[in-house]
């Protein structure tokens, strides 16, 4: 082999070194950090169902606050609080779509979380097809850097069935990637 060949044959390598490193780093997702409600995952693939993109997080929150915690529950077959998902750090000034809205009803008594005890939700991201919505739906709008925010309360409800939310610190989950 010629002295050009395995300068080439070392520069190619070390090429694809450094794609597979960059891959790699790109496909491990964001670093955990100490969030009160931790995912299962820091990244999730949105898979191609019939008229919808779709994956589901699961949500664990552990009561760390010492007192009691609280959740208005939606109805009485829905043991969990309400929740969603927002875009975090350089994805948090860029457009999301979801389609994840609450119709409650009332008189559902509200849930507890005792200190030292978790509840697990199931979260499901992605979107419906929205075929004749106006701007049309864009692809990336339903990917990027998020967090899963839970209903959860500092006291039980009032008469008029609303309560003082914890600090969204205090409810939020570590970041994750939403992929394709």
């Amino acid at each position: 082999m010629t002295h050009t060949c395995r300068r080439h044959s070392r520069a190619l390598r070390l090429l694809i070194v450094a794609i597979v490193g960059c891959a790699a780093s790109d496909v491990a997702g964001p670093a955990r950090d100490d969030s009160p409600v931790q995912t299962d995952a820091v990244v999730y693939r949105l898979r191609r169902k019939p008229g919808m993109y779709e994956a589901t997080a699961l949500a664990t929150y552990v009561n760390r606050t010492g007192g009691t915690v609280y959740y208005p529950r939606c109805h009485f077959t829905i043991e969990g609080p309400k929740f969603g998902y927002f875009r975090t750090g350089p994805d948090s000034t860029r457009s999301l779509f979801t389609d994840t809205y609450w119709g409650c009803v009332g008189g559902v008594p509200m849930g507890i979380i005792r200190p030292g005890d978790s509840l697990t939700v199931a979260v499901r991201l992605g979107a419906l097809d929205q075929p004749d919505m106006t701007p049309p739906l864009l692809p990336e709008e339903i990917v990027g850097r998020m967090r899963i925010w839970l209903g959860l309360c500092k006291s039980p409800a009032t008469e008029s069935g609303e309560c003082e939310y914890l600090p969204l610190r205090e409810r939020q989950s570590n970041a994750f990637d939403v992929r394709y």
